[in-house]
């Protein structure tokens, strides 16, 4: 049921990617804590102010209150409870955070397995490397926050993700990388097309240009509508249609392609902020995309920039 449950969320908010064999369990996710140990234990008779705010039910107490004392804290300086981190004032910056989670995603009505693996997935020690080598990106190099999205520019859902992504980046930059990834999907007619363009218009310098435009215009992506994009961004018409057909852009997909295939991806689009997957089944774009990157800021000594 759970997994059912998932995969209806994933359905409803990223468009269908990889094919996941369906009668396989889904993979543990990693927590914090010492490998192998069993589960945290603390006394959760003391509330936690942290948490009045969001004003939980009494059940959601219980439940919140269950996962604090039996999770462990997110830094792996401090192997005692999420709890007992808070509660003494462990010099772990990521607990109050952790607590908050948990607690708003028990107040979503996610089940407590289905917590801890968002736990997991925003604090454990399952952090993915990807090369994010000459892909388009905006940003600096040192960056402490590097986002990584794999889009289908047919996808709906890739189409709605653009602009939140584009708010956080200018919101949060310099500290902010920016990195996009290819993933045309089989079912869209044009994908494969309007990707090669888009690398097509990168070896111009125009491929912010065109990705803004290719997203704006799902329903127009024939093959005159992408040289009308390209001449409207008065590209060397040429080098484009070779740049288009050529093998290195072939070879630029294949490994895009292959990489978020490592990294997990069961939908697009396919959000990794410094390494950690932003499972659409289990967190929304928005709102949680902006305090998981603002917070990653924090944590690397960096103060987030004031809204703009």
């Amino acid at each position: 049921m759970r997994r059912l449950l998932i995969l209806l969320a994933l359905a409803l908010s990223a468009c269908a990617g990889a094919d996941p064999a369906v009668d396989a369990p889904p993979p543990p996710v990693p927590l914090p804590g010492p490998s192998g140990s069993p589960p945290a234990h603390a006394d959760a008779a003391r509330p936690l102010q942290v948490l009045d705010k969001l004003d939980l039910t009494d059940r959601e107490k219980l439940l919140v209150d269950n996962l604090l004392s039996q999770l462990y804290a997110p830094c792996r300086s401090e192997a005692v409870s999420i709890h007992q981190c808070i509660a003494e004032s462990r010099a772990c910056a990521a607990c109050t955070p952790a607590a908050r989670l948990i607690a708003e995603k028990i107040k979503e009505g996610i089940t407590p397995d289905g917590v801890r693996d968002a736990y997991g997935l925003r604090f454990g020690p399952d952090v993915k490397q990807v090369d994010v080598a000459d892909s388009p990106a905006r940003g600096p190099a040192d960056a402490p926050v590097t986002i990584v999205v794999w889009s289908d520019f047919e996808c709906p859902h890739c189409r709605h993700a653009l602009p939140i992504l584009e708010r956080i980046y200018e919101k949060y930059s310099p500290n902010v990388r920016l990195v996009h990834k290819f993933y045309p999907l089989r079912q869209h007619t044009h994908a494969e097309t309007a990707a090669r363009a888009a690398i097509a218009a990168q070896n111009q310098g125009h491929y912010w240009e065109m990705e803004r435009t290719l997203f704006e215009h799902q329903d127009a992506e024939e093959d005159a509508d992408i040289d009308r994009y390209a001449k409207d961004l008065e590209l060397d018409m040429a080098r484009f249609h070779a740049d288009m057909a050529s093998d290195r852009t072939a070879k630029i997909l294949a490994r895009d392609h292959a990489d978020a295939e490592r990294a997990g991806l069961s939908g697009t689009p396919f959000i990794l902020v410094n390494g950690r997957v932003f499972d659409s089944s289990l967190f929304h774009i928005d709102p949680d995309l902006d305090p998981w990157v603002a917070l990653e800021i924090e944590m690397a000594g960096k103060k987030p920039a004031a809204a703009k």
